[in-house]
């Protein structure tokens, strides 16, 4: 294939691109006050607070059940005849405290309940990953509750979490991209002569569409397309080769992620592989005996968490259960799980390595300052702390 043909196609995706770029800066599309507010991967401050203020009947909309009365339709899978108008809805409804061997206890993210006794339960998961037995436990918690998985892309909770409890007859998954987006649209239209809650429920739709790819306007897919068909031996040529670029421009910034940590006396393992999960690159002193500073991907190029890990290296020795504890306690702990006593999630667009906007950081240095920055305060957090 002659090289022009490849200059031709990128440069008609490019012009394409650049037009549409300009009709959403003219149309507004680009404003969403819960991206402004960096609120967009905080499960419990917007997720679960939007959702449960929406299907709360006593909720300020005003709109009574609603919007309660259509999530159920859409949402509930065990035939159980929920009095909308009675429900309560509660946020981190805190069960007991989680035992030793992870089979009692937890927050479950959304509860609702109505006067008769009839739950539905929403464990909400935007980019945490699964805790040991988590949907287990809020199954055994209420067994006859419509116990609902919320994630991203609608991906079934890890084995780990459910033992043998069965999707779709315990406890069923969902998607924000689909079952949330079109619950939330059929809520837009009964709040249409509502302009403040219909405003509202537009501005987190399309935040929805932010964090699952899907903000392409249809205009610009159609023409897109049109190219694409026009080019296919170019573009899949491109397609086929572009995770390999990808691949090498990660193998650079790795050489140097590691060589900016030896330089300031770290140890530092850059192991990002999208061919898997949890994937990512770890940071520690010599000195450290338990603990070490990782950046981790739950998803194979997605959903990049931080904070303090401990080893594998680690795994057969007993840590202390005082240090885990102190390290739960830091401020801003966004949660923790057996091998993360503290964690938070990477800032946008930083956390999804599927994304152009965090390809770009990497190449003109904003990652690695980012990195920079996360490590020094998590440094500062322990200072004096012996780790």
């Amino acid at each position: 294939m002659e090289q022009g043909q490849f200059k031709t196609l990128l440069e008609q995706v490019n012009t394409l691109n650049n037009h549409y770029k300009k009709i959403n800066q003219i149309a507004g599309e680009n404003f969403n006050i819960f991206r402004i507010l960096k609120l967009e991967s905080s499960e419990v401050r917007l997720h679960s607070a939007f959702l449960a203020e929406l299907l709360n009947p006593k909720g300020n909309h005003g709109q009574k059940d609603v919007f309660l009365k259509l999530f159920i339709k859409a949402f509930c899978f065990k035939g159980n005849t929920i009095d909308s108008e009675s429900c309560n809805v509660e946020i981190e409804k805190h069960t007991t405290s989680i035992n030793k061997d992870f089979t009692e206890g937890g927050r479950i993210d959304i509860v609702i309940t109505d006067k008769n006794g009839n739950q539905i339960l929403i464990e909400n998961k935007i980019y945490a990953g699964d805790q040991k037995n988590q949907i287990l436990r809020y199954y055994k918690y209420a067994p006859n509750a419509d116990l609902i998985y919320l994630t991203l892309d609608g991906k079934e909770p890890n084995k780990s979490s459910f033992g043998d409890l069965v999707n779709g007859t315990h406890f069923k998954s969902y998607s924000y991209k689909s079952n949330i987006s079109n619950w939330l649209d059929q809520c837009r239209k009964e709040a249409v002569m509502f302009p403040i809650i219909r405003e509202s429920i537009t501005q987190y739709i399309n935040l929805i569409k932010y964090l699952t790819n899907q903000t392409i306007n249809d205009s610009m897919q159609t023409e897109l397309n049109l190219i694409i068909a026009t080019n296919l031996e170019a573009s899949f040529l491109i397609t086929e080769n572009l995770n390999k670029a990808l691949n090498s421009v990660s193998k650079e910034f790795g050489i140097k992620i590691e060589n900016e940590f030896k330089a300031q006396g770290f140890l530092c393992d850059y192991k990002v592989n999208f061919s898997t999960k949890y994937s990512g690159f770890w940071i520690k002193k010599e000195n450290w005996k338990n603990i070490q500073i990782g950046f981790e991907f739950q998803s194979s190029d997605k959903y990049l968490i931080y904070g303090f890990n401990i080893s594998k290296d680690y795994v057969d020795t007993i840590i202390s259960t005082e240090l885990i504890k102190r390290l739960q306690l830091l401020p801003n702990n966004n949660g923790s799980t057996t091998t993360w006593p503290w964690l938070r999630y990477m800032d946008k667009p930083y956390d999804d390595w599927k994304k152009l906007e965090a390809w770009q950081a990497i190449t003109d240095g904003r990652m690695m300052q980012m990195i920079k920055e996360k490590v020094n305060t998590l440094l500062q957090l322990t200072e004096g702390m012996d780790l």
